[in-house]
């Protein structure tokens, strides 16, 4: 108890040091000097949580359905600890323990709701025991640090295989059945919650040509290497698809689905059907204040770990109570008023992900774009991913600010979209590119910022 009362002490005052000399959010340093004391701190404080405690992983969505969840659980009266800031490796967790913890070490709180990173989460499970896991997605991101789609889906795996949760008699799964190479994780699994979205209709002020197809990064059945057939497609490899092999892999049938949806830039609505643990049939209508489809999947995800708890049983309304509630994370679709200029955020780290954005940005006609683009180590130093977005949706008269370490290539791939040079304006500096970009946004117009990570950090700073 000495070692990690002494841990503890360490990583509450590199806190309030990060925070006084303004060295950024301090989100993960506090954790790694605390672990060099006690490499055991997280065991000992993560055993205190009472009841359960829920990771979630994938490429994209994370955030966004920890934060809906976290949410759900307030509006169900549950305590709960929450790595909100998105610190999501063992380090980052550590330091949300230490922060919510008592100088004793005193952790009181019902849930745990983990946001983990797709390689980090065998190192978590080895450290603290983990009932429910949610896998939102897997799309290509990161070459550099994950590789290949494979790979990426082998270290999840891994994790699923050592954390034990498909032979623990409360432990559950919670896989995104449009995905094929997510809902295959649960073929060994004993409970397994599934969820998938149909019907999907985007109202957009934007001329008819404004989409522009997505090629898919998944062709192949993840069990034989036969060829994959789409009977419908959300996007990129989302949808409901069957092996044209000999196996008889297909979309499993989900236990929670979102149909009949309309997506608009600024929400969806949806009815959502689903089975309470009672075995009761149900359907809600739900109006999403969260824009793009990608958000339905992670409210979705939420609602499936909330559904499969039994918390919804006595209060149906949990679900628009808690989204009346919900804050946006920065920069997952948080829209903020400066200088009296409307501006929403939007995180970008992959094609598909930078797709679905633009998709809802792109065809705005009162809408203006800053993108900041860094090659930092969070980032992913390789940034060739941007030629595979689809860039290609910005209608050509639109004025665009690019920024960061990295502004320039992202100047050329937007050149190569077909935006002429004069609409285009380089200034490599952050803080001053979004200064320009707010003065220039009239009043009667919205300035989308679109960063990836580290840009994102220091926009919030």
């Amino acid at each position: 108890m000495l070692k990690s009362a002494l841990a503890i002490g360490a990583g509450k005052m590199t806190t309030s040091l990060v925070s006084l000399l303004h060295l950024g959010a301090g989100t993960s340093l506090p954790g790694k000097i605390a672990r060099k004391i006690d490499p055991d701190l997280l065991r000992t404080l993560g055993r205190q949580i009472r009841e359960q405690t829920i990771a979630v992983t994938g490429t994209n969505g994370k955030t966004t359905t920890c934060g809906l969840l976290a949410q759900f659980l307030v509006e169900a009266g549950k305590t709960h600890i929450h790595n909100q800031l998105g610190a999501n490796m063992v380090p980052g967790i550590t330091s949300e323990f230490i922060k919510q913890s008592s100088l004793t070490g005193l952790l009181p709180v019902d849930y745990g709701v983990l946001e983990i990173d797709e390689a980090s989460l065998r190192g978590l499970v080895n450290e603290m025991a983990i009932q429910r896991i949610v896998v939102t997605n897997l799309f290509r991101d990161q070459l550099d640090r994950y590789g290949e789609l494979d790979t990426t889906a082998r270290l999840i795996q891994q994790g699923i295989t050592q954390s034990q949760i498909d032979t623990s008699s409360s432990g559950c799964l919670y896989l995104n059945a449009d995905d094929p190479l997510v809902s295959d994780m649960g073929l060994d699994a004993s409970r397994v919650v599934t969820y998938a979205v149909r019907n999907v209709t985007y109202v957009h002020p934007a001329p008819p040509d404004f989409s522009v197809a997505f090629p898919r990064e998944v062709t192949q059945c993840p069990r034989c290497g036969g060829g994959l057939y789409y009977k419908s497609v959300i996007y990129g490899h989302l949808g409901d698809y069957e092996c044209l092999g000999c196996c008889g892999y297909d979309r499993p049938s989900p236990d929670v689905v979102a149909e009949d949806v309309r997506v608009t830039p600024e929400g969806s609505d949806f009815i959502l059907r689903f089975k309470t643990v009672s075995g009761q049939e149900q359907t809600l209508p739900v109006h999403l204040p969260l824009p793009g489809v990608f958000n339905v999947y992670n409210f979705l995800a939420a609602a499936a770990v909330i559904i499969d708890l039994g918390l919804l049983e006595n209060n149906l309304n949990l679900f628009e109570e808690g989204l009346a509630h919900y804050h946006s994370v920065f920069g997952r679709a948080e829209r903020k008023v400066i200088d009296g200029k409307k501006v929403t955020v939007f995180l970008i780290k992959n094609p598909v992900g930078a797709s679905e954005v633009l998709k809802l940005v792109g065809g705005d006609p009162k809408g203006r774009l800053l993108f900041a683009l860094n090659d930092n180590y969070a980032d992913g130093r390789d940034v060739s991913w941007i030629w595979d977005a689809q860039f290609e949706v910005i209608q050509a008269e639109r004025p665009i600010v690019v920024t960061g370490i990295r502004a320039h290539d992202m100047a050329v791939r937007l050149k190569y979209a077909g935006i002429p040079d004069e609409q285009i304006q380089i200034i490599p500096d952050l803080l001053q590119a979004t200064r320009i970009a707010v003065e220039q946004t009239r009043s009667d117009e919205t300035l989308y910022i679109l960063p990836t990570y580290t840009a994102l950090l220091q926009m919030r700073e």
